[in-house]
């Protein structure tokens, strides 16, 4: 049995698909359309966390838009999302077997953690973006994220705020906000997880955290915290100021999205990326992203996504030299 590169009938026209055949040649035995069997989902996050969440919700919307076939998520944890890309990358050339990709792995990646680059993989469709905010606890002075900077810079290193990881899209997010504020001097808190820096915050043993919204929302509603900004207009905080409000030119947010194997033929591809346009435009999936507080993030198409993953790369390698965590 050997993986074969054919072409077989859809209902949209001819286009080429992963066969199993048995000889030398594609006409040795019966085409078998894509899909042939389940899709598999790989996630190589924390099971309950927001990247295996969106997973499950694209697994339970898309058996409709590919033909009926059954949609699975595997869990495949370990070496900073390593084990699941390398699970993906033995996959080349396979439709039925996707993966989560997150602003985490592109860090991971910048900082030599794991050996894969995101040109291993088949870029499809970037679906979210989950928008950094800074949220203070309601007895803080702080009114503005520009008052916060303000006294930074009146006084150096009397500023502290929390976040998730030293070297991690949360700490990188705040370093590009706080490098367009000038680069007032703010310690950084670094903590194992996001909800231990807004306890941190809620505290008062820092003066802010940055984080997102999911983590602070039932702060925000007890009225134990407050929000000063967020990286991009929220539905869920339409009276907030974003950072553009507030004269910062820069939009850091956490994103996902769905890349594919290596070797994936540009027309298989593409035809997965409309299957999955399909299926996150379902009211099941919209109402994923509503409860979650998503936005959603579609690029125009594969190619851009593509090289939005690589300039996320190189602009997490250059603030992470920038701060030291990493060579030159």
């Amino acid at each position: 049995m050997k993986d074969r590169t054919c072409r077989f009938a859809t209902g949209a026209g001819w286009v080429l698909a992963l066969v199993v055949v048995v000889g030398a040649a594609c006409g040795d035995r019966q085409e078998v359309a894509f899909p042939g069997r389940a899709i598999e989902i790989v996630s190589w996050a924390t099971p309950g966390g927001p990247s295996d969440l969106l997973a499950r919700a694209l697994a339970a919307e898309a058996p409709p838009h590919f033909d009926g076939q059954r949609v699975t998520v595997s869990t495949r944890q370990g070496g900073a999302g390593a084990v699941g890309m390398q699970y993906l990358t033995r996959r080349a050339g396979d439709p039925h077997v996707l993966g989560v990709f997150t602003a985490s792995g592109t860090v991971n990646i910048a900082t030599g953690r794991i050996p894969f680059d995101p040109g291993d993989f088949t870029p499809i469709l970037r679906i979210q973006v989950d928008p950094f905010l800074v949220a203070v606890r309601d007895e803080s002075p702080f009114r503005t994220l520009n008052g916060l900077f303000e006294a930074a810079t009146a006084a150096p290193g009397s500023v502290s705020v929390s976040g998730f990881g030293a070297a991690s899209a949360h700490s990188l997010g705040f370093a590009r906000l706080r490098g367009a504020a000038g680069s007032p001097d703010i310690r950084w808190i670094a903590y194992e997880g996001s909800g231990d820096a807004v306890v941190a915050a809620l505290g008062g043993h820092t003066d802010a955290v940055h984080t997102n919204y999911n983590i602070v929302r039932e702060h925000l509603r007890a009225g134990t915290m407050r929000v000063l900004a967020t990286a991009l207009p929220l539905h869920a905080l339409p009276r907030t100021p974003s950072y553009a409000d507030e004269g910062f030119d820069l939009t850091p947010a956490h994103w996902r999205g769905v890349v594919g194997p290596p070797d994936l033929p540009p027309a298989l591809r593409d035809d997965l990326r409309r299957r999955l346009l399909a299926t996150i435009e379902t009211p099941g999936f919209r109402e994923y992203m509503e409860r979650a507080a998503m936005e959603y993030a579609v690029m125009d198409g594969p190619e851009s996504f593509g090289a939005w993953m690589a300039g996320e790369v190189a602009t997490s390698r250059e603030l992470l030299a920038g701060l030291g965590l990493v060579g030159e």
